[in-house]
């Protein structure tokens, strides 16, 4: 699993050390829930799922990482963008309209949510969360 570029980012944060504009969306996160929710949800099967505080903390830390990975200093390629559409529709339960044969985007969208649209909404969370670690990992964040 790699998160670490993900709650290191979520603790400067947190500390005020980074990230002004952000700062409010990391405020409340129990670090040590959300990495025991990243941890059972990766750790599990395409249903796994965690509840109560876990599964709070868990959707706290994907509307952080939801903010954070426009804080990174370059912009994600298309692959990348993509990998972050499917997770981000399917962690929200969002089903995208199904697209025209000559709406190529839109087609490559549509499948790359199909591909996914049988995982938890908080499988796709937790996963979510882990691409945004890797761009963070690979581009480096601003400010």
């Amino acid at each position: 699993m790699s998160v670490d570029a993900f709650f290191e980012n979520l603790s400067f944060a947190q500390s005020g050390a980074k990230f002004a504009e952000i700062q409010s969306a990391a405020a409340g996160i129990n670090i040590d829930l959300l990495k025991a929710a990243v941890e059972a949800v990766l750790g599990g099967d395409d249903n796994a799922t965690v509840e109560g505080p876990l599964a709070d903390a868990l959707k706290a830390g994907f509307e952080f990482a939801t903010k954070l990975v426009k804080m990174l200093s370059k912009e994600p390629g298309q692959m990348e963008m993509l990998t972050f559409y499917k997770y981000f529709k399917r962690a929200r339960n969002e089903t995208p309209a199904e697209p025209s044969f000559y709406q190529l985007e839109s087609k490559y969208k549509y499948n790359a949510w199909k591909e996914i649209s049988h995982i938890s909404e908080q499988k796709a969370q937790a996963l979510y969360i882990e691409e945004v670690s890797k761009a963070i990992e690979k581009h480096g964040t601003r400010e």
